[in-house]
């Protein structure tokens, strides 16, 4: 074998290298690289034998494993009592009354039965007593585990089946037993031991002895192996040799015309070798019932050589005119399809139809007359077209079908023009006729053997390529394009309907699949038909639909190759349109060639990656790559698919909108999106459309920021009255359906929701209040939207309707951290801005920093008192954990927040400068704050005392110990001024205060350093555990 791929490899590589110099490299480099790919592929051969051989011995050491462990009871059971037998239990069975050998085969061979069967009529003697439950006194049942029986005890309710009877005995001693009643025994113990660890007895009975069958080879090693197959058996001389002689025929007439080498006559030439090839023929026939392969051989080469005699006869010397020559080549091919179908045979069509199709190849001058080159095509293809009527031979109408299309191209690449349109158009026109009819005629003839199976390649692969090479022919043609599509669109409607009526039979179902691909063409054609009219870029979306229609028929008939050549082909189509490029401002409005270029693609997209996830191909669950790659491949899809949805929308909404509606016309299109996606997903169980759905949130958030940073205006600027409240009512209906999900990420896309609109209701109340007064308003006004929410959520807690009740801890944390950013965000604005009350005058606490800090602290004791209700409730949950924490952070928002107001006091009613360094410098500033540090500190002090909170009188005394050190390093500074002398003063006589009315409390006996002690208990019993219990 090793031996074959080395050959075929350095044959193949000579062909690759061309002439010249290069050959013998070509050679040796094949040569060498089919070595390399056979010692591959024996490696993976013998891994894949040695892993099945490994997976049959672990199964055979398992099974053996099982048999010892539970051959162990089948010993004498209830200390040497045989199961079955007359006699009372005894001490051991060599000390039974009975010694006869025979009664002792006779015992242990009902003994193996029993053991096998579990119970069943004794065999020979003694059966009276087999139809009895053995009452055994030493009670073994209880030995074995819990819903088992002993071997040889009925259970109860449980009926009688028929047992192996024993074989006659040949037994080699005394007490031996049988070999069919040991070998019934060694199954019957291991049905127990299945049957001990919960599998039916079947089960460890027909087990294989070899693991999961070896995988299937691979497609390139299958291809491999057949063409080494073909190489290396049968009559391999008679297989090399006529492809060596057509091959060195073929060059020789060339040689000999070129170099003038023969002085016979070019007639006499041609009609030798014709001559020769007849010889071929005839004996070839006389042959086909003794030596099939030989016979078979010689008439394919036979066939190839008079295609290419008649062919050079006509074309290069020009002896036969057109017409004899047409009219030969008709029943030359007619012939050789005849003998082809009489005698079944693919390989003699296959090689007279590859010889026929190299014939104009080989013997090419270059100069010629392409109508005389398709003409001869068109009959190549008509001999297809017939053995298709008999035959269901896919090689035959794929090797058409490839010669035909790939070579009509190479020679419109090179020699088409314009004015060869009338000659060429036809031949066109009437391969795509007949391959069609191929296509139609290979359905109908596999029906019997496997019904619904279409040739995808020909089906799909025939219109996509005459349409591309229509477009060639129409460049230049500005509705030729259009035309054709309209007029591909009526011809497949027209063939749909035709068959359509034909499936109404019971008999023609099978046409059902060719017939719905047939729809498929239709409906794709025409929706190119119009935007064709305007762009001829549309090739590239008719590609996106040849392959969403080959993803479709792969799905739908287990053609892997299928579906992954129409995967690849909807992502090479995006590039090709890329490739084009977006041209600005082109056509109408969203009717125009980007537009729907775009949308087929992504539609295209969609509907591949839809069929990927929702079927399984066979083949998929067979080869290991593919259970993976097509997962992979449905992601892919679908991203793709989504990018060209959302970019495609995007872009013509940034082309065509003005400058101050483009966000708000791309939040409506986003929001349509994610409202179509949600939509689908729940429509068709689609489980991405839902995933993708799950994305608007954060797209949200994105648009958001963007529009923050990018824009001058304000969010309800233009549409976005319109645009935000839509998009936020698509999102509502988001979050519902995850809630009917049961989706684990509703609670934090509920929160998440919550949060973005008060954000954006925050900004928006900013900017108004910014526009409508001239102080330091917006501030205040944005930081009570999170007081107001809050309260909201608060408020609707109890309440049946939807979301809260949904899920009320989410929506209490979310209530917790807008209290949170309320406070977070006054502190800033305290510290940034003066709180500016113009147009009004300033008055304390009547100031918009000062309204706003009462309003926060007003929701931060409701919320704080909600939090202290629910942690008495719930003192085990998370809630209640993170109570005291959370009550440290308010208290030192709260603390900066009223320093913050104090301060702006003392600059409006002092007139100090808003500047820190002269705020820092100001008398005034540092004796108001060192008094209200010094009257929190009393207060913290006074209250901790009086409720004996050590926690909360430390805190006092902190309080206290910054004053004292803000007075000596800050105040001291300040000598002979009047605010010095006030604040020490004022807190010394805090001090004084503070030591007589409220000491330090004392410490908790457990240690916990709160100072709360509970007033139902009792103090600790000073008294010695010893004495009290004296």
């Amino acid at each position: 074998m090793q031996a074959g791929y080395i050959i075929l490899g350095f044959v193949i590589g000579g062909v690759v290298a061309g002439g010249g110099s290069w050959v013998m490299l070509g050679a040796v480099g094949g040569a060498i690289i089919g070595g390399l790919l056979g010692r591959l592929i024996q490696a993976e051969r013998r891994v894949d034998a040695l892993e099945s051989r490994l997976q049959g011995l672990e199964f055979e050491r398992t099974r053996a494993s099982g048999v010892r462990s539970a051959a162990a009871p089948a010993a004498p059971v209830a200390h040497g009592h045989l199961p079955g037998s007359d006699e009372p239990p005894g001490p051991g069975l060599e000390h039974g009354p009975d010694r006869d050998p025979e009664a002792l085969r006779r015992r242990g061979a009902d003994q193996s039965a029993e053991v096998a069967g579990g119970y069943g009529p004794k065999q020979g003697p003694g059966a009276s007593t087999a139809d009895a439950p053995i009452a055994d006194e030493a009670g073994t049942d209880e030995a074995w585990p819990p819903g088992h029986t002993q071997p040889g005890h009925r259970a109860p309710g449980r009926s009688r089946p028929p047992t192996r009877e024993a074989s006659p005995t040949r037994s080699s001693g005394p007490g031996a037993l049988t070999e069919d009643s040991t070998a019934v025994a060694g199954a019957g113990v291991s049905a127990h031991r299945a049957a001990a660890h919960g599998a039916p007895a079947s089960r460890a009975a027909d087990s294989p002895s070899s693991g999961r069958p070896p995988s299937r080879p691979s497609l390139l090693e299958t291809g491999l192996k057949r063409a080494a197959h073909w190489f290396t058996t049968g009559n391999v001389p008679v297989k090399v040799g006529v492809i060596l002689s057509f091959i060195g025929v073929s060059f020789l007439l060339k040689y000999a015309i070129d170099r003038q080498m023969l002085s016979v006559p070019i007639e006499f030439r041609l009609l030798g070798v014709a001559a020769g090839a007849v010889v071929m023929l005839v004996v070839g026939w006389r042959l086909r019932t003794r030596m099939a392969v030989y016979a078979l051989s010689l008439q394919g080469g036979g066939a190839g050589i008079l295609f290419l005699t008649i062919f050079a006869a006509f074309r290069i010397w020009g002896l036969l005119p057109a017409p004899l020559a047409f009219a030969l080549l008709v029943v030359l091919a007619a012939g050789t399809g005849a003998l082809a179908v009489l005698q079944s045979s693919r390989t003699l069509i296959v090689l007279g139809a590859t010889g026929g199709f190299l014939a104009p190849v080989l013997a090419s001058t270059g100069q010629g007359s392409h109508v005389a080159l398709f003409s001869y095509y068109l009959v190549l293809n008509a001999t297809i077209l017939g053995v298709a009527w008999f035959r269901a031979w896919r090689g035959l109408n794929l090797l058409g079908f490839f010669f035909t299309f790939v070579i009509g191209s190479l020679w419109g690449y090179r020699y088409y023009r314009p004015d060869l349109f009338a000659s060429t158009e036809p031949f066109l026109v009437l391969y795509f006729l007949f391959y069609n009819a191929i296509a139609l005629l290979y359905a109908v003839r596999r029906a019997p053997s496997r019904v619904g199976v279409v040739d995808g390649t020909l089906v799909f692969g025939t219109p996509v390529i005459a349409f591309g090479l229509q477009a060639a022919l129409m460049r230049g043609s500005e509705y030729g394009l259009a035309i054709s599509a309209a007029v591909l669109a009526l011809f497949y409607i027209a063939v749909a309907v035709v068959l359509f009526r034909r499936v109404a039979e019971p008999q023609r179902g099978y046409l059902r699949t060719l017939t719905e691909s047939f729809i498929a063409l239709a409906v794709a054609f025409a929706t190119l038909a119009i935007p064709l009219a305007l762009d001829a870029r549309w090739t590239s979306a008719a590609w996106a639909l040849e392959g969403a229609a080959l993803v479709w028929v792969g799905t739908r008939q287990g053609r892997h190759l299928a579906a992954l050549a129409g995967a690849t082909l909807m992502f090479f189509s995006g590039i090709a349109f890329f490739e084009h490029g977006w041209r600005y401002r082109e056509g109408w409005p969203v009717l125009n060639a980007n537009v729907i270029g775009g949308v087929l693609i992504a539609l295209s997209s969609l509907f591949a990656a839809r069929r990927l996830e929702a079927l399984k191909l066979p083949l998929a669950e067979r080869i290991p790559i593919l259970r993976h790659l097509y997962p992979l491949l449905a992601i892919a899809l679908f991203g793709w698919g989504a990018l060209w949805w959302l970019g495609t929308g995007a872009a013509e909404i940034g082309e065509r909108a003005r400058s101050s509606r483009e966000p708000h016309l791309l939040l409506l299109f986003f929001a349509a999106s994610a409202w179509a996606t949600a939509w689908i997903g729940q429509r068709l169980d689609w489980s991405k459309a839902r995933r993708l759905s799950v994305l608007y949130l954060p797209g949200l958030l994105l648009m958001a920021l963007l529009y923050q940073v990018s824009r001058p205006h304000h969010f309800l600027h233009g549409f976005g009255w319109l645009a935000w409240p839509a998009a936020f009512a698509v999102q509502a209906w988001v979050l519902v359906r995850l809630d009917a999900a049961g989706s684990r990420i509703a609670g934090a896309w509920h929160a998440g929701s919550v949060l973005l609109a008060t954000g954006l209701l925050g900004l928006e109340a900013a900017w108004q209040t910014d526009q409508a007064l001239a102080g330091d308003w917006d501030g205040a006004a944005a930081s009570v939207l999170p007081g107001l929410v809050a309260l909201l959520i608060l408020r609707l807690r109890h309440r049946p309707a939807w979301p809260v009740p949904a899920h009320p801890m989410t929506y209490r944390g979310t209530a917790g951290v807008l209290v949170a950013a309320q406070v977070v965000f006054l502190a800033g604005l305290s510290i940034d801005q003066p709180g500016d009350p113009a147009p009004l005058a300033y008055l304390p606490v009547l100031n918009p920093f000062d309204l706003a800090l009462l309003f926060a602290a007003l929701v931060t004791w409701i919320a704080v008192g909600f939090a202290r209700r629910e942690s008495d409730r719930i003192t085990d949950g998370p809630l209640a954990a993170w109570m005291r924490p959370w009550q440290v952070l308010l208290g030192l928002g709260f603390f900066v927040l009223t320093t913050a107001a104090l301060v702006r006091g003392v600059h409006h009613v002092a007139e100090v400068r808003w500047d820190g360094d002269a705020l820092f410098r100001s008398e005034r500033v540092q004796t108001a704050l060192s008094i209200y540090w010094g009257l929190l500190g009393f207060c913290g002090m006074v209250v901790g005392a009086r409720r004996s909170l050590r926690l909360v009188w430390l805190a006092g005394a902190g309080f206290m110990a910054l004053v004292v050190l803000k007075l000596f390093l800050i105040d001291l500074g300040n000598s002979g001024t009047v605010e010095r002398i006030v604040s020490f003063i004022g807190i010394g006589v805090l001090l004084l205060v503070v030591g007589y009315f409220a000491p330090v409390p004392p410490r908790r006996p457990d240690g916990d350093g709160s100072g709360e002690t509970p007033a139902d208990e009792p103090p600790p019993d000073p008294t010695p555990p010893e004495e009290r219990s004296a």
